[in-house]
């Protein structure tokens, strides 16, 4: 027998009551006639205990009409075993979404995920389908829904926790947006009747997770997300990361900055950082803030170095890596014989535009001499023959030049860069300019495309020249004058390039050297040149690393635990999984890079799934119900169909009434004989 309600089986306890009363009852003592009693003081009666039961029989019934009032509101039913019926579409499609990001390497946390995700795998019906995916930056199959079709019904959940069994956090940071949206459409579609779709997200939910993609999203139809968080023992968190050095850094030794970020709920907001086997410092981090620091001293020499975070409760974000940045050699060949003293020739000025750094050096050759190492190379007015010639192979080889129209006699030089007959160069007429048009989708304008930065109409050109570009020239105008004619044009040559610049930066010709726009508009063309970009030394999980050779012998990789790569020179490195310092080594040649963790990654603060909610998720039920409510819901059904049909309540009701009436006839029956024996004593 099964009982619908069977918490009313606790008035059960009821039954002492009959009991208690049976066994405290007193009785007065019998009476003694006397003939006359104005002689006596009147005293009351005493009573006595007694130790054993009276009436046994109305003992009994009184407790018996208890327990069958009490067996009513129970409602019992005797229970048959109906197997469920199976759902019309053949039953649900689950995703079992687990977070495998590096917040999951806290001690356990990812152990209770595994396990959460094992009872989902056991718990599927015959007619479910099923897929296990993890995510961090991206998602990851483990278990597809062809896999779990291709298995057998008594297998799949052994198999599928076979795989699970080989799962383990990495080091990337969590796209917990990108997962969800990836795995919304990872669902087969509908061949027939829509089926319930059902993503178990498993994860510490940290606040660090990336929620790109939600707002807006349109959902499929039928689909629930449930969210299984996960939560750690210690809440008390801080991770370090590296900032990318300062343009003005060379090294280890000139410093690097530090951001240290510090959990929501943390208990701690003193902390220490320190180089291995280097100088350390205190910092001050509240809860829920991120801050940036100067970080001691390194060891002395240090190419590369690591920097370590005590104070906290979690070890895996507490280290980060630095290299120091690689300085670069530029060298720019100016092919003219200008002073460098003389402030109205081209030279005075684009000297004073390319200030050197301590990460970029910057040489400017002047002379009639072409420098083959040269990033860039300015062309101020007329050159010789062999001069074109050898300047033309030059940017042919995949080369940039910038060949400033000076005056008129710069029509050869330029005839004889381009490969042409002839080269229509005249003086404008007019008293000055102005720039009507820039194409700010060009590399070397994008910078400008600001509506704070792109105003180069206040930029008066006093003297300029025409270039009647031929029919059919392939020549690109990046910049034109009011009147429509070239100011600025690309030409391609060979595998290089050539831009020409129809009026001179001095004084004489345009504002233009002494304009705001002037020093980022050279170093942006000296950027676009291919040779003078900074290269990066600091990256973060997740991220391609450049090859540091863009030709020539293969690039060996090595991880930070020793296994090698080799990669054709020019392709970038992919596989940073892990964070440490990564080295390539090539022709004799050798560079390090940190590759480090997420600094988001460190806010392991639970976030709240009413933010999910707000962002449009479908959230449903809670955990234990995703797996049971089903099922449940419809066993509670049948049994309360099967109660509702049986009805016993209703004879254990009549049968307490018909109780309580035989406890009242006993009961009279048995007084009135007492009274009876008193009147004739």
């Amino acid at each position: 027998m099964s009982f619908l309600s069977p918490w009313f089986l606790a008035g059960a306890l009821a039954v002492a009551g009959p009991i208690v009363f049976h066994l405290i009852r007193r009785a007065a003592r019998e009476r003694t006639p006397f003939s006359s009693l104005m002689f006596l003081r009147p005293t009351p009666p005493r009573s006595e205990r007694r130790s054993r039961v009276e009436h046994i029989v109305l003992l009994l019934l009184r407790c018996a009409c208890v327990l069958l009032i009490v067996l009513g509101f129970a409602r019992p039913f005797f229970a048959k075993d109906i197997p469920l019926p199976q759902s019309a579409s053949g039953g649900r499609r689950l995703i079992i979404l687990l977070d495998s990001s590096a917040s999951m390497r806290r001690a356990g946390l990812f152990d209770k995920a595994r396990a959460i995700a094992g009872r989902y795998l056991d718990k599927t019906a015959p007619g479910d389908q099923a897929a296990l995916l993890t995510f961090d930056n991206q998602l990851h199959s483990v278990v597809g829904f062809a896999d779990w079709a291709a298995w057998g019904p008594d297998q799949r959940a052994a198999l599928a926790r076979a795989k699970l069994a080989t799962v383990a956090p990495g080091w990337m940071g969590t796209q917990l947006g990108v997962a969800l949206t990836s795995a919304s459409d990872a669902f087969p579609a509908d061949s027939g009747a829509p089926q319930a779709r059902v993503i178990v997200l498993i994860s510490d939910m940290q606040e660090g997770a990336r929620l790109d993609g939600l707002q807006g999203r349109e959902w499929p139809p039928n689909t629930r997300v449930v969210v299984e968080r996960v939560d750690a023992k210690t809440t008390s968190n801080a991770g370090v990361g590296m900032m990318e050095p300062s343009p003005r850094a060379v090294s280890v030794d000139d410093g690097a900055h530090v951001r240290v970020a510090n959990s929501s709920d943390s208990t701690k907001e003193k902390f220490r950082i320190a180089w291995t086997g280097g100088a350390s410092m205190d910092v001050y981090v509240p809860p829920g803030q991120i801050r940036t620091f100067k970080a001691p001293a390194p060891p002395k020499g240090a190419a590369s170095a690591r920097l370590e975070l005590t104070g906290d409760d979690e070890p895996f974000d507490n280290t980060t890596y630095y290299a120091a940045p690689e300085v670069q050699d530029v060298t720019i060949s100016y092919l003219g014989a200008d002073s460098p003293d003389d402030p109205t020739k081209l030279l005075y000025y684009l000297q004073r535009v390319f200030p050197s750094a301590p990460q970029r050096r910057i040489t400017l050759e002047a002379g009639l001499a072409l420098r083959p190492d040269a990033a860039l190379a300015v062309v101020p007015g007329a050159l010789t023959g062999a001069q074109c010639a050898e300047l033309r192979d030059w940017i042919a080889a995949g080369k940039t030049a910038l060949i400033v129209l000076t005056n008129a006699d710069a029509a050869p030089t330029l005839a004889a860069l381009l490969s042409a007959a002839d080269a229509q160069i005249a003086e404008a007429a007019g008293d000055f300019a102005l720039l009507g048009q820039v194409d700010f989708k060009h590399p070397i304008f994008a910078p400008f495309d600001d509506p704070r930065f792109s105003d180069f109409s206040r930029i008066h050109f006093w003297k300029r020249r025409r270039w009647d570009m031929p029919p059919g020239s392939q020549a690109r105008v990046m910049a034109a004058f009011d009147d429509g004619s070239p100011a600025l044009a690309q030409v391609d040559v060979g595998k290089g390039r050539l831009l020409v610049l129809t009026s001179g930066w001095q004084p004489s010709d345009s504002e233009l050297a002494v304009s705001t726009k002037f020093p980022p508009l050279m170093d942006t063309l000296l950027q676009w040149s291919g040779s003078a970009r900074a290269a990066r030394s600091q990256f973060r999980m997740g991220e391609s690393i450049p090859s540091p050779a863009a030709a020539g012998a293969p690039v060996q990789w090595e991880k930070p635990d020793g296994k090698q790569t080799s990669l054709p020179a020019g392709a970038a490195y992919a596989g940073a999984d892990m964070p440490g310092i990564y080295r390539a080594q090539w022709s004799g040649n050798e560079r390090a890079f940190a590759v480090n963790l997420p600094l988001e990654e460190s806010r392991v603060a639970p976030l709240s799934q009413d933010e999910l909610g707000r962002l449009g998720v479908p959230l449903g039920a809670d955990a234990q119900q995703v797996a049971t409510t089903a099922p449940v819901s419809a066993r509670q059904s049948q049994r309360a169909e099967l109660e509702a049909r049986q009805k016993l309540w209703r004879w254990a009701i009549g049968a307490a009434l018909a109780v309580a009436l035989a406890e009242i006839i006993i009961g009279g029956w048995l007084a009135r004989g007492a009274g009876d024996a008193r009147t004739a004593t």
